[in-house]
């Protein structure tokens, strides 16, 4: 039910993040504070245990979205929708690997974030 579930949003791109929220909290759920790195998304999933992160794979900083991903799954038993911009089969690979809720390469419409997690939701 999306008025319960609670989503935790890691893009570094700030219009596709905004949009994303706006269009999240639009339709009911709880998105927790915006994380644009993945040392912050580590320290903001702990704090606030999300149901499910929306996971850039392409992050600024030292991690990147697979590696802060496989951080967060060793101590929080949450589900992951990868975003990414490129589509390619190491990635897809790594992406599969941490048997996320799926994948949806950008650019990324609210409508498509909805519609799975209105599947799983």
């Amino acid at each position: 039910m999306a008025d319960q579930t609670r989503i935790l949003l890691v893009e570094d791109e700030v219009i596709t993040a905004s949009s994303l929220k706006m269009g999240l909290e639009s339709a009911g759920y709880s998105v927790c504070p915006l994380a644009t790195r993945g040392d912050r998304a580590i320290k903001i999933a702990l704090a606030e245990k999300p149901d499910v992160i929306l996971m850039d794979v392409n992050l600024a900083g030292s991690i990147n979205g697979i590696e802060t991903a496989k951080t967060i799954l060793k101590t929080l038993q949450t589900k992951i929708i990868f975003l990414t911009g490129y589509y390619d089969d190491e990635v897809i690979s790594q992406i599969n690997a941490l048997d996320p809720l799926g994948y949806i390469v950008k650019p990324v419409s609210v409508e498509r974030v909805r519609d799975m997690l209105d599947e799983h939701f």
